[in-house]
């Protein structure tokens, strides 16, 4: 996506309010009978993103020539952006929406347009490969046959939803409401970094955040639920609610588990503010991946790191040693010294978590211990960066709230609460 930002002002809810404290990171300091803080709403400057209330996710991770589609009721079929009604039927069974050389055949039907939308007339009713979706559909055609599948859908259920795909329902609801929050917040941030051509804001995939939709099914055929009355229960509960760093909405990075000491937003993103802090964060000791380790042969290594290594060359010869770089300060990002017979190079921890993904390398924080083989002793899932939902987990449950997680990850930050609508770019 482009980095275009509106320049208009959202409009809050006028709702006086106190701003709260930081909070010790110790957990004996938690003070469970401690009143939750009321928040403080103030004009936040717009984010782009068109209404609040509306949200494009695009439901497809690469370009596809063809999609199965199913429609459980009623429903018409219209040009995007345009009233024209191309077609109605009472349901649509199971089918295929494939890309055609004048636009798109739906089943039986073909409509020679290159941009198209479902209308059901009652939500959710379409099925896009194995799951269901609340609000339309659309279909782009783009370059060599191939097509993209956008759901359009109210912002507010669609965090639904995201809150139940990326966090375990049995986690305490507090945690829950602040992965509601940081949802919400990286969900309008990135409607306000599309430019006014962009066919979507965000992905369905971690590319993004996890969105199942309203249900999928699963495996042998087995109905799973995407959302909840717990999520939407959530959802509801902290409404509008966002963070805010300088008055401005910030992108609020998350990952699952950050396995002692969240990383430096800057390490990884270049739009990272200094809300978006390292942190230390002993919270999230029970997740599973908290600490891990990996075995490789050298051969393995050696296939997997040749490529990644900066500066490369095939004279260098043979990988003798694959080394950590000792970091300058905690929460910094870890970087590697590949040592050849006739040079060295160094890689960035992330580059070399990716390429050593299909081993069980889970982070780019690890240390290297090299015998005759190597084994890498790892902390954390995902990046790191920003909220540990582990941590939110092993937080709430000593007693902090929403608002008190939040701060405690992104330090210096506001939780504001939003009106209805924001001015696109």
């Amino acid at each position: 996506m482009t980095n275009g930002r509106g320049r208009a002002f959202l409009f809050l809810a006028v709702v006086a309010g106190l701003t709260y404290a930081f909070w010790p990171t110790d957990r004996r300091a938690a003070q469970k009978t401690q009143p939750p803080p009321l928040l403080r709403v103030a004009p936040v400057q717009s984010v782009g993103g068109g209404q609040l209330s509306s949200i494009r996710v695009n439901l497809t991770p690469s370009l596809v020539t063809s999609l199965p589609i199913q429609i459980d009721g009623p429903y018409r079929v219209q040009p995007v952006g345009n009233p024209r009604v191309l077609a109605n039927a009472a349901k649509l069974a199971a089918t295929t929406v494939t890309v055609t050389k004048t636009g798109f055949q739906i089943g039986r039907d073909h409509f020679p347009v290159t941009r198209l939308e479902i209308h059901p007339q009652q939500s959710p009713a379409i099925w896009i490969n194995g799951h269901q979706y609340r609000g339309t559909v659309r279909f782009y055609r783009r370059p060599g046959t191939k097509l993209i599948a956008v759901n359009v859908l109210p912002l507010e259920e669609y965090v639904a939803s995201v809150v139940d795909s990326e966090m375990p329902a049995a986690f305490p609801p507090e945690a829950r409401k602040a992965q509601a929050v940081v949802a919400r917040t990286y969900a309008m941030y990135q409607m306000g970094q599309a430019s006014r051509d962009a066919l979507f804001d965000v992905y369905a995939d971690t590319r993004s955040q996890k969105y199942l939709g309203f249900q999928y099914r699963g495996a042998g055929d087995r109905l799973l639920a995407g959302e909840s009355a717990a999520s939407r229960k959530i959802v509801s509960e902290t409404r509008g609610m966002v963070c805010t760093y300088a008055g401005r909405l910030f992108c609020t990075y998350y990952s699952a588990v950050c396995g002692g000491h969240t990383l430096r937003g800057t390490e990884l993103f270049s739009d990272a503010v200094p809300a978006v802090a390292a942190v230390p964060c002993d919270y999230c000791r029970e997740a599973k991946y908290y600490r891990w380790d990996v075995s490789l042969t050298a051969a393995e290594l050696e296939k997997k790191v040749n490529p990644v290594v900066k500066g490369r060359t095939g004279r260098w010869g043979r990988l003798l040693a694959l080394e950590n770089i000792p970091p300058a300060a905690p929460g910094r990002l870890l970087e590697f010294d590949a040592k050849y017979q006739q040079g060295h190079g160094t890689i960035r921890g992330d580059r070399l978590r990716t390429a050593l993904s299909s081993h069980g390398v889970r982070s780019p924080h690890f240390s290297i211990e090299h015998q005759s083989n190597y084994t890498l002793h790892g902390r954390g899932h995902g990046h790191g960066v920003g909220l540990c939902q582990w941590g939110a987990r092993g937080q709430a449950k000593i007693g902090r709230g929403m608002q008190q997680i939040l701060q405690y990850y992104y330090p210096g930050s506001e939780i504001v609460i939003v009106g209805n609508t924001v001015a696109r770019n």
